[in-house]
């Protein structure tokens, strides 16, 4: 744009300068003195159109005429010669003023000669016209990405920050090229990063108050472990040896099944991956362990109602180390707090969506809840989760209700009786 206007600028004042002064008049003029010595060198006549002609192309003429009274005797443009009986010429009436006095041989006659003096001109303003259209589309360039390199600049530094203080950096999208698509993402992973950084320190929260409260349940039974093993050695008697051992026994399974869901708790935050596989078969992938945890609660004096309980075809993700973890935790709760004088019931339910394993029995008063760190319950619902499934608890009045449901990938609902 800048080009345009220039170029037509200086255009239209070169031509009003070459027209409304006396440049051509005297550039003419100039060369009409050269063209009269060759004329008086070669005592040329205004007819001698092959030596005026070569006197033109060795002087660059563009243009190049002669007339008398108006009536044109010579013109460059022609190959050959000009007739006398000629007409007047319109372009004589155009050149007119421009016309010089030469003295030939057969008389005088007007002289005009153009060589284009003022083409250098024009060549020079176009020049000039470029070289400040490019200097302004340059600065203008210069200024525009001024801002985008502060922008830039403004963006490493903020960099800068987060890597000192991530809460202390903030990055501004302005605009929406590619370098605020770019502010854009670092803020949403500065954001990312926060949440991170967040949900790690809460999770390191959470599993040092675990641990913390393992180890002081951890203590309560070794310190009784030690004492009972202090008194047997002082015993004599093999009934109260026996008697004492057996204390010292139940205080063992409780170490054990508190290091059990310590163990438990970091295999499932250890970020291993399990093998999940996908059955349709529940039979084949829960019987077994179910049919382990009937066996020891019956050898335990519990009842057990499993009227309710049926082996449904449903695609499933299962775990098989998950679920027999699951049933282990299953089975210890039931034993430490688990009503002997009531049943204790499993069933099954199968939805479009979900399959189900439901276990309820009836709290005992009588069980020293002080004795839970709730560890348990928590390793079975991020091991459901783990299997792309999710457990419930639920406690009316006496009854405590678990509820683990399964996500299923397709409509199947066949039944298999077990």
């Amino acid at each position: 744009m800048v080009f345009c206007l220039l170029f037509n600028g200086t255009n239209y004042l070169l031509y009003d300068i070459f027209e409304n002064t006396d440049f051509r008049l005297t550039a003419s003029k100039k060369l009409a003195t050269g063209f009269q010595t060759y004329v008086n060198q070669y005592n040329l006549a205004s007819s001698d159109a092959d030596l005026i002609r070569q006197w033109a192309d060795v002087n660059g003429i563009l243009y190049f005429t002669i007339s008398r009274d108006r009536m044109l005797i010579y013109d460059n443009t022609y190959s050959g010669t000009i007739p006398f009986d000629q007409t007047l010429s319109n372009q004589l009436n155009n050149t007119w003023m421009y016309f010089s006095k030469v003295s030939f041989a057969d008389g005088d006659a007007d002289v005009f000669i153009y060589k284009n003096n003022e083409k250098k001109y024009f060549i020079i303003a176009e020049l000039l016209s470029a070289i400040v259209a490019i200097l302004s589309g340059f600065l203008f360039f210069l200024i525009q990405i001024k801002s985008e390199i502060k922008y830039i600049v403004s963006l490493s530094n903020e960099v800068t920050k987060m890597r000192n203080d991530i809460n202390s950096a903030h990055f501004i999208q302005r605009g929406n090229d590619e370098i605020a698509n770019l502010a854009n993402a670092l803020e949403t992973m500065r954001l990312q990063l926060i949440e991170k950084k967040q949900n790690e320190i809460l999770m390191k929260e959470a599993q040092d108050v675990l641990v913390l409260s393992i180890a002081h349940d951890l203590r309560t039974p070794l310190t009784s472990l030690i004492a009972y093993i202090e008194i047997i050695k002082r015993q004599d008697s093999i009934s109260e040896i026996s008697k004492f051992s057996n204390k010292v026994l139940q205080q063992a399974n409780h170490i054990k099944n508190l290091s059990d869901q310590l163990f438990d708790l970091f295999l499932i935050n250890s970020g291993q991956r399990e093998d999940i596989e996908r059955l349709s078969n529940t039979e084949y992938a829960f019987s077994d362990y179910f049919s382990e945890l009937y066996n020891y609660l019956e050898s335990q004096n519990y009842q057990l109602d499993v009227s309710h309980l049926t082996w449904h075809t449903a695609n499933i993700s299962i775990c098989f180390d998950y679920i027999g973890r699951i049933i282990n935790n299953i089975q210890s709760n039931i034993v430490k707090y688990a009503d002997k004088t009531f049943p204790v019931i499993i069933s099954s339910e199968l939805t479009e969506k979900n399959f189900s394993i439901i276990i309820e029995n009836t709290i005992n008063r009588q069980a020293n809840k002080n004795s839970s760190t709730g560890i348990g319950v928590k390793n079975i619902n991020s091991m459901m989760q783990k299997m792309d499934g999710t457990c419930f608890i639920e406690t009316i009045c006496d009854n405590y209700i678990m509820t683990l449901k399964f996500n299923q990938y397709s409509k199947i609902c066949k039944k298999v009786e077990s």
